[in-house]
């Protein structure tokens, strides 16, 4: 089962289907991060678990390919829609074993495609533990693309070069 529209692809490349201008900014360096998605409602109870995976960050959105094992096949947020979904996101860094990202996005009604798989209308709390590094990286990239989509939303491409 995939969450949010995530379309493989076999042979070269990445595992899944990039956009037409989609351009992958971070790649984990090893499938050893675990991600658990729990809903926070105290009716109707989420729990997906994946044992590993990989963490990928494009340029719209934030992609995980589950390696081995695990109640998913992907899951994928529309960091374009991350305004609509009250996405918020921390690092956590506790006294003993890897450091963790944590996400809570809201499942909104409309569009529906924005969380799709999730009962709409709830918080789902997300946890991404980093077991062999690349956490900060991750965030650099993912702070970036946030930062693009949201505050510069209106800034056209770059226009070619005069030449003389």
């Amino acid at each position: 089962m995939s969450i949010n529209n995530v379309v493989f692809t076999e042979g070269a490349g990445f595992p899944f289907q990039l956009a037409q201008d989609e351009k992958v900014l971070y790649t984990s360096p090893t499938t050893r991060q675990p991600l658990a998605i729990k809903s926070k409602a105290a009716f109707g109870k989420t729990n997906i678990q994946c044992d590993d995976g990989r963490v990928y960050v494009t340029n719209k959105r934030f992609v995980y390919v589950t390696d081995t094992q695990g109640d998913i096949n992907a899951f994928s947020i529309d960091l374009n829609l991350a305004g609509l979904l009250q996405f918020s996101h921390e690092i956590k860094s506790p006294w003993f074993g890897a450091n963790y990202w944590q996400f809570l996005f809201f499942s909104a009604k409309e569009p529906a495609i924005a969380s799709d798989g999730f009962a709409k209308e709830m918080w789902y709390e997300g946890t991404l533990q980093f077991n062999n590094g690349g956490l900060f990286e991750f965030i650099e990239a993912l702070n970036k693309v946030i930062t693009d989509i949201h505050q510069n939303r209106d800034i056209d491409d770059e226009l070619p070069r005069y030449s003389a």
